[in-house]
């Protein structure tokens, strides 16, 4: 009778084991830096006559996380199905000339439920390189002058699909997301800038430097890039 106990109970166990391990989907998420204008292309940067053109951009993402929808009937009836944590860090080339789709940042395995939305931080890079203490790294030109831009703040994000109508839920199936940074703004926004003469080398080292440090008394307009990109960053299921 014990053998037959054990040999049900191993059964159980491994019955359940298998059930977890197909109770959910594949969730693979993405992340690019996108313009309708194209001047973020590897054409645009030598033949674009506009005023900025964006040549590199890297991001450095810390945890990330696929936050239940409380509402799920699943949220409440399995007690598995608590919010998916991810940790970090995923550094990121956004335009690396060499990739023609999104960056890959993870492809995990999720419960099945409708989740509301993801979060995700930027954190500081502790790498070394020129990543190093910083958040995310955009470099280009501003009328032919070169700038970079950075951040040495973390900043936290929430995002859901820019389409409302749209589910992100897991029953069985895979799915691809990607965290999408729209430039235009931007670009249009230091356009304005440098159009008003605000934008100086201030300690002619012939670079333009905005950061939310002091490089070239520049905080202010780094602070307001780090809260312009917090705006432009959406969810979407597509490249």
């Amino acid at each position: 009778m014990k053998k037959i106990s054990i040999l049900a109970l191993l059964a159980l166990i491994i019955s359940s084991c298998t059930n977890d391990s197909t109770s959910g989907g594949n969730v693979t998420l993405k992340a690019s830096a996108v313009s309708s204008t194209g001047k973020t292309s590897l054409t645009a940067r030598t033949t674009a006559t506009s005023t900025v053109i964006i040549t590199d951009f890297k991001i450095n993402i810390g945890k990330i996380k696929f936050e239940t929808d409380m509402e799920d009937a699943m949220y409440s009836t399995d007690p598995k199905h608590d919010d998916v944590k991810l940790n970090g860090p995923f550094l990121l080339d956004l335009l690396d000339p060499n990739l023609t789709l999104s960056p890959f940042i993870t492809s995990v395995n999720v419960p099945n439920a409708r989740y509301e939305e993801i979060e995700f931080k930027f954190e500081k890079s502790t790498l070394v390189g020129e990543m190093n203490g910083k958040a995310y790294l955009i470099k280009g030109t501003i009328n032919g002058k070169p700038f970079i831009i950075w951040s040495d703040k973390d900043a936290e994000h929430e995002l859901d699909f820019e389409d409302h109508n749209k589910d992100f839920t897991i029953n069985g199936n895979d799915i691809s997301l990607n965290i999408k940074i729209h430039l235009d703004t931007l670009m249009a926004r230091l356009t304005t800038l440098a159009n008003q003469g605000l934008l100086l080398d201030t300690d002619g080292d012939g670079v333009i430097e905005i950061s939310t440090g002091s490089d070239d008394s520049h905080n202010d307009i780094g602070e307001l890039i780090k809260d312009l990109l917090k705006d432009e960053t959406d969810l979407d299921d597509k490249d």
